[in-house]
């Protein structure tokens, strides 16, 4: 092997060669990404037609896996990429990937709008993924094995967490009927594509998703180390030219690799193999590597990864990206991991560039100057503005996160059967109780939109809101406040529980009379609906009892006569009413 030569400008990967050369790797590559979304279409259409398929083969269905037991289509799916990947490298990521697939794409879009994003390199933020692996798939059982005896010695640290339930064992969920029940609304999908999508590439360069937020490459990455198969390179023929990292588009210093170690050694290298059939001389090939299979040792060095960052900027932006996240995640019971992972990305970017553009003399972004010569150019204006409102925005997430996890925590401590409180001759609701059925209300209001007088940006989908402030209301004391609120969401979302509810307090503020008045009313509007008929079934069986103990067993009689109405001629109910007769 000829002696190794310091790249030539350009190589590093932090200034890249103009012009990127297209390749068939490229081409074969968007066809197969293109034939994996045609199964994921497909899949969607036998579930609408046929009403069961195979659950979603996504590797975040394993989470439902470990915290739950179920055994789905998502879980074989993700163990069985995780140990491919140990023998071929990670080639799930390039090559099967819709997250790298809507990168990949929005990447050619800027590209024909003559933008070429540049990488954004943080040491510190390279470990999300890893961290968001543990928190997704670890977690759950560390909580479940680790709550129990924190919950007697420090019980007011467990209350902040979701509780689990104890283990549940395997069970076999392969199958499903309710196949979106875990995905996003379509509310949430289309800013998510945005985010995770246009503005994460745009930022932090050609996946730059991947590179900081993708929990599932945190295992192929592991798994990539192992891995015997990676890209090598034969340095005799070697020029140094640069095309290799400039076609990279997993941000790979792919040329600075193959001279100091003979072989691509980043576990970000996603086996795209772009750089393989543009290198001119072909000095890269897809094969064994040199030093074996070993998590550390000459086959897995450390990559050449700089950083733009000094030691204190990283922690700085690591302070950063943590209370975004924290402040985004779950926020409105909306936003889920992945995208509150995108928005905490991009704003920790966007925090660290508006920084740069106060402090330095000269600042740009993807060659747009924002700040030079001493003067802020409107780019620069424009990044300050948006810098400015996504800040806001968080702060705003944040408060709200904050309100909601005290909502629930004071929830939880006031749930109670609601029949102890709109049932008559029930035991009392303690008192303490009461007062943390209040204090939930108090939060729950403040997670109301700005128009209904709480401080929320946007409310959770449905009626969620309006039902859990009836519900607290109820337990607190308050029938007529939580009367107003049921009312609310029976005329958005009559669901059966909130009819049942709201039924139940009708007859105990106003008497069965009023109670089957209203039903009238909802059976014409809403139809027979369980709830109805139940509470109606109950109402009639109980008029029926009172006048038999008063005497009158024709009232019993007319009582039950009328259900028929309802129920139909039931054989136990034209029973009871001939036993009265």
């Amino acid at each position: 092997m000829a002696p190794a030569e310091s790249p030539r400008a350009g190589c590093e990967g932090d200034h890249r060669p103009p012009g990127r050369v297209p390749g068939r790797a490229g081409r074969r590559r968007a066809i197969v990404l293109g034939a994996v979304h045609l199964l994921i279409a497909l899949h969607l259409l036998h579930w609408v037609f046929a009403g069961t398929t195979v659950s979603p083969v996504e590797p975040s269905e394993s989470m439902y896996t470990l915290e739950n037991g179920e055994v789905n289509a998502g879980f074989i799916f993700f163990i069985v990429a995780i140990l491919s990947t140990a023998v071929l490298g990670r080639w799930f990521c390039g090559w099967a990937c819709h997250m790298v697939a809507l990168q990949d794409l929005c990447g050619w879009i800027m590209r024909k709008m003559g933008i070429k994003p540049q990488p954004f390199r943080s040491r510190l933020l390279a470990s999300v993924p890893y961290l968001l692996a543990f928190y997704m798939f670890m977690w759950p059982t560390v909580k479940r094995w680790s709550f129990p005896w924190l919950e007697q010695q420090i019980p007011s640290l467990v209350a902040w967490f979701t509780p689990l339930s104890p283990w549940p064992g395997f069970t076999d969920h392969l199958m499903v009927q309710d196949f979106w029940a875990t995905f996003p609304s379509l509310l949430v999908a289309i800013p998510f594509l945005l985010i995770c999508g246009f503005a994460c590439v745009y930022l932090l360069g050609a996946k730059g998703f991947c590179t900081y937020g993708c929990p599932y490459g945190a295992f192929f990455s592991v798994a990539d180390r192992i891995a015997p198969m990676t890209i090598v390179a034969n340095m005799d023929a070697c020029e140094t030219c640069g095309l290799c990292t400039a076609n990279c588009t997993s941000n790979v210093q792919i040329s600075k690799e193959i001279h100091i170690h003979g072989q691509v050694v980043d576990p970000g290298c996603m086996k795209c193999l772009d750089c393989v059939n543009v290198c001119p001389n072909g000095v890269l090939s897809y094969g064994r590597a040199r030093g074996g299979m070993a998590l550390w040792g000459p086959r897995k060095r450390k990559s050449a990864l700089k950083s733009h960052l000094s030691l204190t900027g990283e922690i700085l932006l690591a302070l950063v990206f943590t209370v975004t996240w924290f402040s985004w995640r779950g926020v409105y019971e909306q936003i889920p991991l992945l995208m509150a992972t995108g928005i905490a990305l991009c704003t920790t970017f966007l925090v660290f560039k508006s920084s740069h553009l106060i402090q330095r003399r000269d600042t740009s972004l993807q060659k747009i100057p924002l700040h030079k010569g001493g003067a802020t150019s409107g780019a620069g204006r424009v990044v300050l503005a948006v810098t400015f409102l996504v800040v806001l925005m968080t702060v705003s997430a944040g408060q709200t996160r904050w309100t909601q996890n005290r909502a629930q925590m004071n929830f939880a401590l006031a749930e109670v059967n609601l029949d102890q409180v709109l049932i008559r001759g029930q035991d009392p609701v303690p008192e303490e109780t009461k007062v943390a059925a209040a204090r939930a209300v108090e939060h729950l209001r403040d997670l109301l939109r700005f128009d209904r007088g709480g401080y929320a940006l946007i409310e959770p989908t449905g009626t969620v809101l309006e039902e859990k402030i009836g519900y607290m209301s109820a337990v607190a004391g308050d029938l007529e406040q939580a009367r107003e609120w049921w009312q609310k969401a029976l005329e958005e979302n009559p669901n059966d529980d909130v009819l049942l509810r709201y039924g139940q307090l009708v007859e105990l503020q106003e008497g069965p009379e009023a109670l089957a008045a209203w039903l009238e009313t909802v059976r014409t509007e809403h139809g027979t609906r369980n709830a109805i008929l139940s509470l109606r079934a109950d109402l009639g069986r109980r008029q029926a009892f009172i006048a038999l103990e008063q005497g009158n067993p024709l009232a019993a009689a007319r009582h039950l006569q009328a259900l028929i109405g309802w129920l139909g001629e039931n054989p136990g109910l034209l029973d009871d009413i001939a036993l009265l007769l």
